[in-house]
């Protein structure tokens, strides 16, 4: 138990999730709250374990739960879990919104077709992580394209040992490709 405000909280978890930098939620009065909780026995869970974000203008943002995460874990001595990419119950979930997407629209008798399925490597996973992305994709043998407007670099892709089947500059090469037809399942591009 913890006070706020005057009033006694017990807290569990401590989620940390990414946030506005700049916003009303960037302090550290709440890591520090939140090292208060994890002493006491909350258990730490993050919603994904980017460090920094790229946005579309190319600056960056630092408003990812890593190092907050880390700097609790090494103050407090707990450990850590990961809801987000790339766990496979995030997968699981994100599947199972697609099904629920596509089948929605569908007859009693189209959904009879598709089975109430939408198989996994009928999907292309889209990212700009090679650590998060890629990684599920690959890890569950989905077919996966990396655009190189995020976090990601040219130079650190050819040093992974991850390595996607598309590369594309952004989405608009990614999506001008798909409107081409140049993308297949287990395909490849050579990208440079």
């Amino acid at each position: 138990n913890s006070s706020v405000g005057g009033e006694a909280v017990h807290c569990d978890f401590v989620c940390v999730g990414t946030i506005f930098t700049g916003g009303p939620n960037d302090s550290w009065t709440g890591a520090e709250q939140a090292s208060t909780y994890l002493k006491r026995g909350a258990k730490l869970v993050y919603s994904n374990p980017d460090f920094y974000e790229v946005t579309q203008d190319g600056s960056y943002k630092f408003g990812c739960p890593m190092p907050v995460v880390n700097l609790l874990m090494q103050t407090t001595g707990c450990t850590s879990y990961n809801l987000g990419k790339p766990n496979p119950f995030m997968l699981r979930q994100a599947h199972d919104h697609l099904v629920h997407a596509v089948l929605s629209s569908l007859s009693q008798t189209e959904r009879s077709f598709g089975q109430g399925h939408v198989d996994l490597t009928d999907v292309l996973f889209v990212g700009d992580s090679i650590n998060t992305d890629v990684r599920i994709a690959l890890e569950n043998n989905i077919d996966v394209a990396l655009v190189l407007s995020g976090t990601t670099t040219l130079e650190a892709l050819k040093l992974s040992a991850l390595q996607p089947n598309y590369v594309f500059d952004d989405v608009k090469a990614l999506h001008d490709a798909l409107s081409r037809g140049d993308l297949s399942r287990g395909g490849r591009n050579n990208f440079q």
